[in-house]
C-alpha cells in the first residue's frame, strides 16, 4: 500500500486539513500501537523528568519529527504549534504571581486591603519549568495527531478497553467541530464579501450574527448527521474500516532506542544538577 499525497491545497487550512496530513504522513505505515506507545511514554518522560531541559529538547525533537514525518507545511506546523502557547502561558502567569501581606519578590504591586502581588524568582523558575513540560507533553500529541489518522487512534482507544461511549462522544464531537469550523469558515466569507467586517463597528455588528448562525445551523447540522448514520444501518456503535500495520522490529528498536537516549539524558542531567533555570 502506498502512502496518499496531497494533489490539491485543502482551501479551508487550520485544524481542517489535519486528518488529512495524518493520512498523508511518511509513518501510515507504521503500527498505530507503537506510535502512540511511543508518544505516551516520551509524554510521560516529559513530565516525570521534572526538567525545563528535557521539556526544551523533547518539544524540539518532536517539531523535527512532525516536519520530517507528517508531510505537513512546515508553516502548518509552526501554526499548529503556537495555538497552545498563549494558553500555556496564562498558566504560567498564576504561579509567577503571588498574594501576600508583605512585598516578597522582585516586583510587587500594592493592592487595596493591605496586599501585595509579587513576582517572585522562585515563581519565575516554576513558570519556566511548567511552560517547557506542557509545552514539551504537547507537541508528544501534535506528533501523534499528525502521524495517525483518528480511526487508527479509536482502533487504539479499543484496543486498551476504553469504555465504548468515551470513544464514540470523542469521536463525534471531534466530527463535529469539523463541520462547526466549516460553517464558520463560509459564513466568515460571506460576510467579508459583503463587507461585514471593514470596520470596527460592522465586525461587532456581524459577528454576533455568525455566531447565531452557527448556532442555527448547529443544531440541523445534528438532525442531518443523525439521518445519515442511521441511513448506514447505526446500531448505536460506530464501526471503521482499518488496516492493521504490524509492530515491525525495526520500527521498535528506532522507537526503544529514542525513548532510551531521552531516559538516559534526563538521568544525567538529574545527577549533574544543570538545568535551564
Amino acid at each position: 500500500m502506498t502512502r496518499p499525497h496531497l494533489h490539491s491545497r485543502h482551501t479551508h487550512g487550520g485544524l481542517l486539513s489535519l486528518d488529512r496530513y495524518a493520512q498523508a504522513s511518511r509513518l501510515s505505515m507504521v503500527s498505530p500501537r507503537l506510535k502512540a506507545a511511543f508518544a505516551v511514554a516520551v509524554l510521560l518522560l516529559c513530565v516525570a523528568a521534572d526538567s525545563a531541559a528535557i521539556g526544551l529538547v523533547i518539544s524540539a525533537g518532536m517539531l523535527a519529527a512532525c516536519i520530517g514525518c507528517s508531510g505537513a507545511p512546515v508553516r502548518y506546523i509552526l501554526s499548529l504549534m503556537a495555538i497552545p502557547v498563549a494558553f500555556i502561558l496564562i498558566s504560567c502567569l498564576a504561579v509567577i504571581f503571588d498574594f501576600s501581606a508583605v512585598p516578597l519578590g522582585f516586583w510587587d504591586l500594592p493592592l487595596p486591603g493591605a496586599l501585595w502581588l509579587s513576582a517572585t524568582r522562585a515563581g519565575l523558575r516554576a513558570a519556566g519549568l511548567l511552560f517547557f513540560k506542557a509545552y514539551g507533553a504537547v507537541s508528544c500529541l501534535y506528533f501523534l495527531s499528525l502521524t495517525t489518522p483518528m480511526q487508527e487512534l479509536i482502533e487504539v482507544l479499543r484496543a486498551a478497553h476504553i469504555p465504548a461511549i468515551c470513544i464514540e462522544l470523542m469521536y463525534l464531537i471531534y466530527r463535529y467541530l469539523f463541520l462547526l469550523l466549516d460553517m464558520q469558515n463560509h459564513l466568515t466569507i460571506a460576510a467579508r464579501s459583503r463587507l461585514g467586517y471593514a470596520d470596527r463597528r460592522r465586525a461587532f455588528y456581524t459577528f454576533p450574527r455568525i455566531s447565531g448562525s452557527v448556532l442555527a445551523g448547529a443544531f440541523r447540522r445534528s438532525g442531518i448527521c443523525f439521518d445519515a448514520m442511521e441511513a448506514r444501518c447505526y446500531d448505536g456503535s460506530l464501526r471503521f474500516l482499518t488496516r492493521h500495520a504490524p509492530v515491525r522490529a525495526r520500527h521498535a528498536a528506532v522507537c526503544a532506542l529514542i525513548f532510551f537516549a531521552l531516559a538516559a539524558l534526563a538521568a544525567c542531567i538529574k545527577y549533574k544538577g544543570v538545568d535551564l533555570f
